[in-house]
């Protein structure tokens, strides 16, 4: 399984620990936060580009049949999910080319591949991904459930 952990800097966690100690309010945003971040990585595939919104580069599948890059049976995509933690959320996907996918690799390396397949990431966060996540915290941290 290819999955990200949410951490996201010095504000991030440091926000969390105020949250720790209220179980309804630490599920609250595992779930939210959860939801958010596979909306975000889900966004990386609809756009086509990675975490700094540079575009991926094209599959030569996509290229031939004018389609997008890692959509073709969008099984991919459509196994994003995320796993609400007592302490936080984690997020991915469990399937088993997906961190080929992310990371890229070489024939020489998997002689099962059709060729050399580049890096496409689309796991992570970047800092719209924490400013949205602060915002999350924020909002739970002013509402009483």
């Amino acid at each position: 399984m290819i999955d990200a952990n949410l951490s996201g800097g010095d504000e991030i966690i440091r926000r969390l620990g105020a949250l720790y100690f209220d179980n309804q309010k630490m599920q609250k945003f595992s779930r939210l936060a959860g939801a958010e971040m596979v909306h975000q990585t889900e966004e990386r595939f609809y756009n086509q580009h990675d975490l700094q919104r540079q575009p991926w580069l094209p599959s030569k599948r996509a290229l031939e049949q004018g389609g997008k890059t890692l959509r073709d049976t969008s099984r991919l995509l459509s196994s994003l999910t995320y796993i609400a933690l007592p302490d936080g959320v984690k997020w991915g996907t469990n399937v088993v080319y997906a961190r080929m996918m992310h990371y890229g690799g070489t024939k020489a390396m998997f002689p099962h591949l059709w060729g050399d397949i580049p890096a496409r990431p689309y796991m992570g966060m970047n800092d719209d991904d924490r400013a949205s996540v602060l915002n999350i915290i924020n909002r739970i941290m002013d509402v009483d459930l």
